[in-house]
């Protein structure tokens, strides 16, 4: 499994967005992508990989993003994803391909982890990685820009976690929504194996606009109960009547990951209207998982 992982800098925000990448990560044995995405500088990508001799200093004077990549690589370390080395990370090991930059690693970590650096406008430049390469979660720190958030989980086709406000010393529940869509199921797996990450009580929840429940959501909330049981998930379930997203934000507060499925209703009105994943990702103060669907067969 490989999971895609967009860092813009070397703040404390996105050290905690490697720490929750790597948690995750470990829980479903996933690989990660670094990806950091520069502005467009004229040649970088066709002239400058022929400067790789040159000394790291003189990289980072070049190019910003070799520097954020070198402390996205040393953090995994300290953070234990991938174990510590001399000389695992030197710019004479970059190669161009397909208008990206990648560092070639050590093979113990190379398999773990890769470096990217790509240039352009961003949400461009995740989509053409995801289908550069196949990816099953593209995780990235949340935007101020409702309409960035809306862009990302829309057009990039891969589950997607939103990072806001991720404190890697609070302890965390799980807010688990279901529903009678096509991901619930997956995004039930998805919450199970999160939970037994980072240890946490899963607060499962379905949200029916009217008053009573329909036959999909209640066999849904039956379906995940059970799962969680057979998983010896401590949990708890929960049939609420109200707006979903706005009950789905106040319950999760700011001490839940929020994890549900990922619409699948008609992309248009998608792009004009929204979806309940979308509105509670640019809404909820905590993060949020958004799960895709199973692939149907074809």
């Amino acid at each position: 499994m490989r999971f895609l992982l967009a860092i813009k800098d070397t703040s404390s925000e996105s050290r905690n967005t490697l720490k929750i990448a790597a948690t995750i990560a470990q829980g479903f044995h996933a690989d990660i992508s670094v990806v950091y995405t520069g502005p467009k500088a004229r040649g970088m990508i066709a002239n400058e990989v022929a400067m790789a001799q040159k000394s790291l200093n003189d990289w980072n004077i070049h190019h910003p993003g070799i520097g954020v990549l070198q402390w996205a690589y040393e953090s995994l370390q300290e953070l234990g994803f991938i174990p510590e080395d001399e000389g695992g990370f030197s710019p004479g090991n970059l190669i161009e391909e397909s208008g990206r930059i990648r560092m070639v690693l050590p093979q113990y970590s190379g398999e773990k982890i890769r470096l990217i650096l790509r240039e352009g406008n961003l949400l461009t430049e995740l989509k053409k990685e995801s289908e550069f390469r196949s990816y099953e979660l593209a995780i990235i720190g949340a935007s101020n820009s409702k309409r960035r958030i809306h862009q990302l989980i829309q057009f990039i086709d891969t589950s997607v976690l939103v990072v806001r406000n991720f404190n890697p010393d609070w302890n965390y529940k799980i807010l688990l929504c279901v529903d009678d869509s096509k991901a619930t199921k997956r995004a039930v797996i998805f919450g199970a194996r999160t939970a037994k990450q980072f240890n946490a009580h899963v607060n499962m929840i379905t949200v029916s606009k009217r008053k009573s429940f329909g036959k999909g959501y209640l066999n849904a909330s039956k379906w995940g109960n059970k799962y969680l049981s057979l998983q010896k998930i401590p949990h708890t379930v929960s049939l609420v009547s109200g707006n979903p997203t706005d009950i789905f934000c106040k319950k999760a507060g700011t001490d839940h990951i929020i994890v549900m499925g990922k619409g699948t209703k008609n992309e248009f009105l998608k792009f004009f209207l929204g979806s309940k994943p979308i509105h509670t990702a640019q809404r909820a103060k905590c993060p949020v998982l958004i799960v895709r669907p199973f692939k149907e067969k074809s």
